[in-house]
């Protein structure tokens, strides 16, 4: 029996695959692919990078976190393409901004292995070079994410988050705020508040909670094992929080994702920032999603966009949840 379940927000559909009900081991691990060159993201190699844009050092001396511009750029300020508009086609330049932040000097440290202070560093380093960057009036969007495993699309082995600063808000986001202003019209609440205090009422999907945060796995997952982070208190913007919120931020990202590396012995992944857009007076709650690239999409999810999810997440709350 499947179940067809929709998100609140954004009306996205999940197919939830009940009778497959796959736990960790149902899983194939995913091939570890090795490269045997010089990693450009190692102590040592730094003249194979740009310029560095931000920094944090260790007491020896030696930098544990640095960011810099990516040197293949997908968005770049220096772009020049001609626009172009009819009626069937129309063209922008990738005006933009991609950065690489290299999240430690360790080139095999996976997140789930760094100490708390080191992700609070990344943390800090994603708020300080977005502050940066929406400087510029131009940027309608910055997307901060990580990208972890071949099949998760990371290039490069060492770890590492992206930020990338578009012209323009993404559909997703677009979605996500229309969905707010919706449900607030509607209800007078915003509706992640409201997926909050139900879901810590019914406990059935909640994954971990401390005094600032709430982990849950949505009710209409799209990915087996996906999990949110929440903010408990309602705020619109990722690069608001203070020392005490990056703390406990850290203290939950760290421990949720050292239980996904355990539980799937280090499986790929995305990690994503939604906040809202900068300039933009609408009303948000920013969150972090945790996507899990434990099976493939098919057929079916590229021509409907509906994805087939074979892991309630019912199911999938009492695997991850943290003691």
């Amino acid at each position: 029996m499947s179940e067809i379940r929709y998100d609140v927000v954004t009306g996205k559909m999940a197919v939830i695959s009940t009778e497959r009900g796959k736990r960790p081991h149902d899983f194939k691990k995913a091939d570890v692919i090795k490269n045997n060159g010089v990693c450009p993201f190692c102590p040592g190699n730094e003249n194979m990078t740009p310029p560095t844009l931000v920094e944090f050092r260790g007491e020896d001396g030696m930098w544990t976190l640095r960011g810099f511009s990516n040197k293949f750029a997908a968005f770049k300020k220096d772009m020049d393409v001609a626009k172009h508009e009819g009626e069937l086609y129309k063209v922008d330049d990738g005006y933009g901004v991609a950065e690489i932040i290299v999240e430690s000097q360790h080139h095999d440290m996976t997140l789930g292995q760094m100490e708390v202070e080191g992700i609070e560093n990344i943390m800090k380093a994603l708020i300080l070079r977005y502050e940066d960057i929406v400087k510029d009036e131009k940027i309608k969007y910055v997307q901060m994410f990580k990208n972890f495993g071949a099949n998760g699309g990371a290039s490069l082995e060492h770890g590492h988050w992206q930020i990338m600063a578009v012209t323009f808000i993404p559909e997703v986001l677009e979605r996500e705020l229309k969905g707010v202003e919706r449900h607030e019209a509607e209800t007078g609440r915003c509706p992640y508040c409201h997926i909050i205090d139900e879901e810590m009422k019914e406990n059935a999907r909640i994954v971990a909670e401390n005094d600032k945060f709430v982990v849950i796995c949505p009710y209409a997952s799209q990915f087996a094992y996906e999990s949110w982070i929440l903010p408990k208190k309602h705020a619109k913007a990722f690069n608001e929080m203070d020392s005490d919120d990056v703390r406990s931020l850290s203290y939950i990202l760290k421990s949720l994702i050292k239980k996904y590396e355990d539980l799937f012995d280090n499986p790929p992944y995305n990690i994503v920032i939604h906040t809202v857009p900068h300039h933009d007076r609408r009303d948000f709650h920013w969150h972090v999603e945790i996507l899990p690239r434990l099976t493939t999409f098919a057929g079916f999810e590229l021509a409907t966009g509906a994805y087939i999810n074979p892991t309630p997440p019912e199911e999938a709350a009492s695997i991850l949840r943290l003691d």
